[in-house]
């Protein structure tokens, strides 16, 4: 076999992926937009007393799309990190190993297609769900007593608020580039998306839960040590070094920014060479010692 990487032997593997699990991937999407759904429907009855209480109507609009914004935020984040987490649900049985592993592919196309499948994957299915969340609330309107207002496009509304201004300090000038910090934002979660990436290639059973358990019992040991550290005053001391040695501007802010953001990239890219690596090792029978 050619070992050239080869997109037409992806997109292969790709439609076997999409027959052999249309129907799992139907669940999800109208799994998504149920969760976008029921909030919408509880905030617009909400917005009729917020109309009825005397809320100015531009108000109660912007209070509607804000709470939309934290929705629509939980549920693009959850479904992200959950289909992260099974990147390699087709590896879950001995069975579908044996299926997987001896088809005309080689590893790397076989990885990236499930990773496209994943990410790609996921983001047209919040697309999907999105349109139609929109076209619901419009046919959803002649069944409320709103203001005119509520008949814009919510969607418009919602992610113009995504995009937040930078702080300013006493004089007006911005505190740190308000760009980088966006792009921190991005990088940050593309580096918890990673982890679960990194999670599904490694457990094959239940990765989500068994990631979300990993995470929350290092950030709880993380916590203990950041207590320990905080109660002998090493992070006073380190405090008053940086003061010090550093003066506290908007470029030395930036500077701070730009180190971090640099951090938590290559982490991001660690992760997913591990997550390679696991699957370039993988066989028909795991250990159950590092499986479970």
């Amino acid at each position: 076999m050619d070992t050239t990487f080869s997109m037409a032997r992806v997109r292969n593997i790709m439609r076997r992926d999409w027959i052999e699990n249309w129907k799992s991937n139907l669940y999800g999407l109208l799994g998504i937009f149920a969760a976008f759904f029921f909030p919408m429907l509880g905030l617009l009855w909400s917005a009729e007393d917020w109309v009825e209480t005397g809320f100015p109507e531009v108000y109660s609009f912007h209070r509607f799309c804000g709470n939309m914004l934290g929705v629509i935020g939980m549920v693009v984040s959850f479904a992200m990190l959950f289909y992260a987490s099974l990147i390699m649900k087709c590896m879950d049985s001995k069975e579908k190993r044996i299926s997987y592993l001896l088809l005309p592919a080689t590893k790397l196309e076989k990885f990236f297609s499930r990773a496209v499948f994943v990410t790609i994957g996921t983001l047209l299915m919040v697309l999907v769900a999105l349109l139609a969340l929109e076209l619901t609330h419009y046919l959803l309107l002649p069944l409320f007593d709103l203001p005119a207002i509520y008949s814009q496009p919510i969607l418009v509304e919602v992610f113009s608020m995504k995009w937040a201004h930078a702080s300013v300090d006493a004089t007006g000038e911005p505190v740190y580039s308000w760009w980088l910090m966006q792009l921190l934002g991005w990088i940050f979660s593309l580096w918890n998306h990673s982890l679960f990436i990194l999670g599904g290639s490694f457990w094959y059973k239940h990765p989500f839960l068994k990631t979300i358990g990993t995470c929350l019992a290092v950030t709880i040991l993380g916590g203990i040590l950041f207590a320990s550290l905080a109660e002998g005053g090493s992070l006073i001391r380190l405090s008053e070094w940086i003061k010090e040695h550093f003066q506290d501007t908007p470029h030395f802010v930036d500077g701070v920014l730009a180190i971090i953001t640099i951090f938590f990239f290559l982490f991001t890219l660690f992760n997913w060479w591990l997550s390679y690596r696991l699957f370039t090792r993988s066989q028909v029978v795991k250990r159950k010692l590092w499986r479970l």
